[in-house]
């Protein structure tokens, strides 16, 4: 069965959600700056290979199109960016998600796979909760689990945490030359901020990428290699599956105390940061 909804007519979706495919797989990415090696579209490309093989080790699945842009106003300073507003991405979520229920859709697996969208897929998740509590909502959270999973193969493989890096390090750069080398310039890789991924979190989040890292990377690309990347596809979508299997289907705890009491719209369907001083060791490296 062809499962991309965007390659099916009408009569096809309805006759398999009639032959039990409902559970809707939505690929959310970005469109921010990736370094200057890397295509803007870096994890929406991400996304939709991270969904096709999760697709493929669950039953009775359909993928939705991929949203190309999410919630990226930490990249703000470079070329290219666009980015939606936490509680917009949201409403755009919930609005979709009404409209997937009334045609069928018992389960709808937010698959992100840029960190930016955490806060508006708490939101969104705890919304449709309340609208709908038959319908099973499964997103990554705050990417721990994905992250760690991806960083211990790295370590398998001899790359250090600080140049998988977060941000178009040697992790991403492995995944994109795995899925579209094309669009991949290795002779513009070069290493960015490579200190404590961790401690530079709050930083990020206060004043944004740029000043640590004027590139835009954060880790080290040169080392990336496609087989790398495919294994790290591979051992991410299957910590998805593993999630998704165990019942995993919590709604998350948003990251801001107020943003949890915030209701969206409901039509019936019938009818400022604190900014913390920079880590020391901050910005490129020569």
């Amino acid at each position: 069965m062809n499962a991309r909804l965007a390659e099916m007519s009408w009569p096809a979706v309805a006759q398999a959600v009639a032959d039990g495919a409902t559970t809707v797989i939505w690929p959310l990415g970005a469109t921010e700056q990736h370094g200057p090696h890397l295509p803007l579209g870096t994890d929406t490309f991400r996304a939709v290979a991270l969904a096709e093989r999760l697709a493929a080790q669950l039953p009775g699945v359909l993928i939705a199109p991929a949203l190309p842009i999410g919630c990226s106003d930490e990249h703000s300073g470079f070329a290219g960016l666009l980015s939606l507003d936490h509680d917009t991405l949201a409403r755009l979520i919930v609005d979709c998600a009404r409209r997937m229920v009334a045609w069928g859709v018992r389960r709808l697996i937010l698959l992100s796979a840029h960190g930016g969208n955490v806060r508006a897929l708490a939101l969104a998740a705890e919304q449709l909760a309340r609208e709908w509590p038959s319908l099973q909502i499964w997103t990554p959270g705050d990417m721990t689990a994905l992250g760690g999973a991806l960083l211990a193969a790295a370590r398998e493989e001899g790359i250090t945490p600080e140049s998988a890096g977060l941000h178009a390090g040697e992790a991403e750069t492995s995944e994109m030359l795995h899925l579209h080398p094309q669009w991949v310039s290795m002779d513009q890789a070069v290493p960015g901020y490579t200190g404590d991924m961790e401690a530079i979190m709050p930083y990020l989040q206060g004043v944004g990428l740029q000043p640590v890292a004027p590139s835009g990377v954060l880790g080290d690309p040169r080392e990336a290699t496609a087989g790398r990347g495919d294994r790290y596809l591979a051992i991410q979508a299957r910590t998805c599956r593993d999630q998704i299997e165990a019942g995993h289907f919590t709604v998350p705890v948003t990251t801001d105390s107020s943003a949890s009491s915030e209701s969206l719209p409901s039509p019936n369907l019938t009818d400022s940061l604190s900014v913390p001083r920079p880590p020391q060791g901050s910005g490129d490296e020569q």
